[in-house]
């Protein structure tokens, strides 16, 4: 018969293998993780997406999706060549007359013909970037467009036709180049102008190159088109294109991450800027000085944006590939998570953003918060927080140090209600 002494005695056994042959445990038991329900978090949620959203499909959202999945698959500058680390601007195509914003207008009727799907800018250029400053004549930019269209002979007959329309702009000084590397490529040049424009197809995808230079290099010029095939390409190749109802069936949130950012803005449509999920080469589109970025960011999985970016437009920059932008400009309500492999890279991630807070700005009880005042020329002042919950490292911003504070609150709030 066991008794309840023989019980006491058993259990007391336990006790003791678990604390060890010797040695003994006293004071009170802690939770692992605060209460996150004592943050101040002022107006902001702190439950997942998918708890006040049920994503629905259509081929609106569907089309931002594909373009944020394409983004992650195209170069940007210091993928052609080291000197092109700066960022001068992203433009999102979803649909034919997105496509004057980065190639020439007769292109758009060209875009609606062969059906195109979507598709992705990018700039680059070898000087930083600075609002209302005209771009130095000195420097190189180029621009890497991709198209996806339905199939690979509506890519070929488009590769075509947008050549055909680029150099009929002036026939008479257009001078027709043929390249060594890649003879496929319909490309040309005016002697004497230091730009060069190219387009190819690969597959389902366009690929469209506009180079700038100091000087009218007609080697240097092919050869930095070369450089952009080179690296696009075969990032092409890894990417299977889509079918329109692919596109149309894509899943919002496929990473489990996007339903972890901190969302003030309440917003569920998917946008390339606004609600979207990249891998490095994604987020780095968004970046001004890539190259700074890349050795920042590197452990970072999965970069999540709410609300965070939106391309600024202006006519300072030269050349018509270049004219949707010149440089990333934040959005005022948006916030930035980034999900790394493990709980150690996520800490060394953390650690490099705000290198130098201030302490006293800190927002109150949240674990690896912190944030600091951003220099600004605007006539608000700019004040960014993070804070790392496990792997992920939240980035949030506000023209209001508590608002700030705030934000941060909610986002370590949100991280630890998505467990």
């Amino acid at each position: 018969m066991v008794t309840r002494s023989t019980r006491l005695a058993a259990a007391a056994v336990a006790l003791l293998a678990i604390a060890g042959c010797g040695s003994s445990v006293t004071g009170a038991a802690k939770p692992g993780e605060i209460d996150v329900r004592t943050l101040d978090v002022g107006k902001y949620s702190t439950e997942p997406l998918n708890s006040f959203f049920d994503y629905s499909h259509s081929l609106r959202r569907g089309t931002a999706l594909a373009v944020s999945r394409l983004a992650d698959h195209v170069v940007t500058g210091i993928d052609i060549d080291p000197e092109l680390r700066y960022g001068t601007g992203v433009q999102e195509i979803t649909k034919p007359d997105d496509v004057k914003n980065a190639l020439a207008e007769p292109s758009v009727s060209i875009a609606a013909r062969n059906q195109l799907l979507f598709g992705f800018a990018s700039g680059s250029s070898d000087f930083l970037p600075e609002p209302a400053v005209a771009v130095p004549p000195d420097s190189t930019l180029s621009t890497v467009t991709v198209l996806q269209f339905p199939d690979s002979a509506a890519a070929e007959r488009a590769a075509t036709e947008f050549e055909d329309v680029d150099f009929a702009v002036a026939p008479d000084q257009n001078v027709r180049v043929q390249l060594a590397k890649y003879p496929r490529a319909h490309s040309h040049w005016r002697p004497g102008t230091p730009t060069i424009g190219s387009v190819i197809a690969h597959g389902n995808y366009v690929v469209n190159i506009f180079i700038s230079t100091a000087q009218p290099d007609l080697a240097d010029l092919t050869a930095l088109v070369e450089k952009v095939y080179a690296a696009q390409l075969p990032l092409l190749d890894t990417l299977p294109p889509l079918s329109a109802e692919q596109v149309l069936r894509l899943d919002i949130d496929p990473e489990d991450v996007l339903r972890r950012v901190l969302n003030p803005a309440q917003l569920a449509v998917p946008a390339v800027g606004g609600l979207a999920t990249y891998e490095l080469r994604g987020f780095l589109h968004w970046q001004t000085d890539r190259a700074a970025a890349r050795i920042r960011y590197a452990d970072g999985e999965r970069f999540v944006f709410s609300d965070a970016y939106s391309a600024t437009t202006n006519s300072y920059t030269r050349g018509i590939a270049q004219s949707f932008g010149k440089g990333i400009t934040p959005n005022l309500e948006g916030a930035i998570l980034i999900r790394s492999r493990d709980a150690t890279s996520a800490q060394a991630l953390w650690s490099t953003i705000l290198e130098a807070p201030d302490t006293g700005q800190a927002p109150l009880n949240v674990p690896d918060g912190k944030c600091a005042e951003r220099p600004t020329t605007r006539y608000v002042k700019d004040f960014v927080c993070a804070v790392r919950y496990r792997n992920y490292v939240g980035y949030v911003w506000s023209t209001q140090l508590l608002d700030a504070q705030q934000r941060a609150a909610a986002q370590y709030a949100l991280l630890a209600n998505s467990q």
